[in-house]
């Protein structure tokens, strides 16, 4: 069942009133990347290695900018915390998807903290201004869970 927005605005730090949605919480663009390089996965993660990442954009720097078609790393500007008992899933805004554009992004396992990052592929040529809200999360309540999540994208103090 999907935590109403009511509940889940206390696991987001939003900037403004407006990000609370029916059922989830807008996410905002904080910074863009592009990658540079060759990316490596492999089954344990001893051998993963990310490409490096590009800034273009930052919201606490820049007013707008302009993408063209390709593939862009997007930091979210929103400091996100998944309970205990929890997942978080986000999805991209209807706005962003009518004007050719979509996010990737991944399951937030229960005890991530921070500021999460997503894939953004613009199919159409898009301008983003910042703080712009283009994701939305909403979470669901987990039974059984198998513990929190330690991995190196978790932002949590420890």
């Amino acid at each position: 069942m999907i935590i109403g927005a009511q509940v889940s605005k206390n696991f987001v730090n939003i900037k403004k009133y407006i990000q609370i949605q029916q059922c989830g919480i807008d996410l905002r663009v904080g910074k863009i990347f592009k990658l540079k390089g060759i990316g490596t996965i492999d089954y344990t993660n001893e051998k993963r290695e990310l490409p490096e990442y590009v800034e273009i954009f930052d919201s606490e720097k820049n007013e707008k900018i302009q993408l063209d078609t390709g593939v862009y790393i997007i930091q979210i500007a929103d400091k996100i915390k998944i309970p205990n008992n929890m997942a978080g899933f986000a999805y991209p805004r209807s706005s962003l998807l009518r004007m050719g554009c979509t996010i990737y992004t991944a399951v937030h396992d229960p005890g991530y903290e921070g500021q999460p990052t997503y894939l953004m592929h613009v199919l159409n040529p898009i301008i983003i201004y910042k703080d712009a809200r283009i994701a939305q999360i909403v979470y669901i309540e987990c039974n059984k869970v198998n513990g929190e999540y330690e991995g190196i994208y978790n932002e949590k103090i420890k």
